[in-house]
């Protein structure tokens, strides 16, 4: 058995003691194993490692009646100063282990190689993780602590790692740590969830995985982390890292993967439109947006996430013959619109995705653009300066912005009418819009013109007039004729 009764854990630092672990109570039998959810930060490894007896509580009582593991995937243990083989030699005189036999397994298992002779400090993050695993595998220990093993290596490695730990030692008792929450439903039997420092246990994964998903903010209505990237370009390269920071869109991507693994297609795409709602310029994911939209054969959503993905940088080889496949469904010869790649330079010239016309779309027409549309305009305009020119001159577009195209036509383009019209998403919120619109449009202007954009908007302003007012769109030709043209035919009414 394994106990831990009021084990509390305070790192001291120059601003205070922070504390980690306060007063947890955790007893683990044979046979047990349970899972440790909780967000970045909250204390998981260091629960680990005060198990594993690398590192000593600050107050209260660890006992332990079964041996236990070093912490899977953690190379803290090793000798950076050795090689692979000699931390070999060296495990297996601490354990009374036959050497040989040791080596001969982890040379197989680790799949190493020659880097088994090199110093443990030349390896890879990757590489020491693998050698851990391996070693701890040569020991048959009671209880086998998991630290993201998950993490480690590719689809097959992982598989021999679960078969070794799950299938071979199924009746070990084990402590694991995953940012995978999938992963722990899947191989525990008992689950806690780590929260400022207090421990809650649970028999009910989804009780356990629920009050997590509250915990962490899940169930509130979702808040895009902007930030002060104002470049179109660069966002949609910090956009991958940005999102797999972020908790709360990591956990909707996971239970869309379930949803995508257990074929409830419908549920798996509401979960991944969730995470894209934000973090929009995640390619990624809008790829597993079409996959799930295409299983559930709505081939007109999956084409839109698949070519928003390729205008985010998606490599149009992963993705054509299942684009192919979407048109074909639809009657379409997929060479009558060719996908467009992602472009870098002046946002005039990039491509635009889904996320773009829904933003623009409530800027020029103030409604929301539906499907065929958005399908549509994507399989027509490869450029933003292209895209706007087409949805100026839609019908739309007088029919909401008459005043200021009356306005202008006696003013002049760049005339600021100021007439007040609501821009508010469902929450009654304009800012996520708002610093989309800015990114797009105002991306070669001053700190200035976007925070008088953004202000304008919240107090209930016509937006495309202050937007042109502000230099929206000055150097885009298509765009401005286009708007140059609304007023004229106004002028000429």
């Amino acid at each position: 058995m394994i106990r831990l009764e009021r084990v509390r854990k305070v790192y001291r630092t120059r601003f205070g003691d922070n504390v980690v672990l306060d007063g947890i109570n955790l007893e683990l039998r044979m046979g047990e194993r349970i899972g440790i959810l909780g967000r970045n930060g909250a204390g998981k490894s260091t629960m680990v490692r005060l198990i594993s007896g690398a590192e000593r509580q600050t107050s209260g009582r660890i006992e332990r009646t079964m041996s236990v593991s070093w912490p899977l995937a953690f190379g803290g243990a090793f000798q950076q100063n050795l090689t692979g083989v000699d931390n070999v030699r060296f495990i297996s005189r601490i354990y009374d282990q036959d050497f040989a036999h040791n080596l001969a397994f982890v040379q197989d298992f680790s799949e190493l190689g020659a880097y088994l002779k090199e110093p443990v400090r030349t390896y890879s993050s990757g590489m020491r993780a693998r050698l851990a695993f391996a070693i701890s595998m040569i020991i048959e220990f009671d209880c086998f602590l998991i630290d993201e093993i998950g993490a480690v290596g590719d689809a097959r490695f992982h598989d021999r790692c679960n078969y070794e730990l799950f299938g071979k030692r199924g009746d070990r008792a084990m402590v694991l740590i995953s940012h995978d929450a999938g992963y722990v439903r899947d191989h525990c039997n008992r689950f806690a969830l780590l929260h400022q420092g207090k421990l809650a246990l649970y028999d009910d994964f989804e009780t356990a995985y629920g009050e997590f998903r509250e915990r962490i903010g899940l169930i509130a209505a979702p808040v895009v982390d902007h930030s002060t990237t104002t470049d179109r370009g660069a966002l949609i390269e910090v956009a991958q890292h940005r999102a797999l920071q972020d908790e709360r869109f990591t956990m909707l991507v996971r239970e869309g993967d379930w949803l995508r693994d257990e074929r409830r297609w419908a549920e798996a795409e509401e979960r991944y439109t969730a995470a894209l709602a934000l973090h929009p310029y995640q390619r990624s994911y809008w790829v597993q947006h079409a996959h799930v939209a295409k299983e559930g054969t709505d081939f007109q959503r999956a084409e839109a996430s698949y070519r928003t993905a390729c205008a985010f940088g998606e490599p149009i080889q992963d993705v054509f013959e299942h684009l192919a496949f979407v048109l074909d469904r639809q009657g379409v010869d997929p060479s009558t619109w060719p996908v467009h790649p992602y472009v870098k330079g002046p946002v005039k010239n990039q491509v635009p995705g889904r996320p773009d016309i829904e933003v623009l779309a409530r800027l020029l027409w103030k409604t929301d653009v539906q499907e065929v549309e958005v399908v549509d305009l994507l399989r027509r305009h490869a450029t933003f300066d292209d895209l706007l020119f087409a949805m100026l001159s839609d019908g739309r577009v007088r029919e909401a912005h008459t005043a200021w195209i009356r306005y202008a036509g006696e003013h002049g383009v760049a005339s600021n009418g100021v007439i007040p019209t609501p821009y508010t998403d469902e929450h009654g919120d304009t800012t996520d819009w708002a610093h989309t619109l800015c990114v797009i449009a105002l991306s070669d202007t001053s700190d200035q013109a976007r925070q008088e954009l953004i202000d304008g908007i919240a107090a209930g302003q016509d937006v495309l007039p202050l937007l042109v007012a502000l230099g929206g769109f000055a150097e885009w030709p298509l765009t401005r004729a286009a708007l140059q043209h609304l007023v004229t035919l106004q002028i000429e009414q």
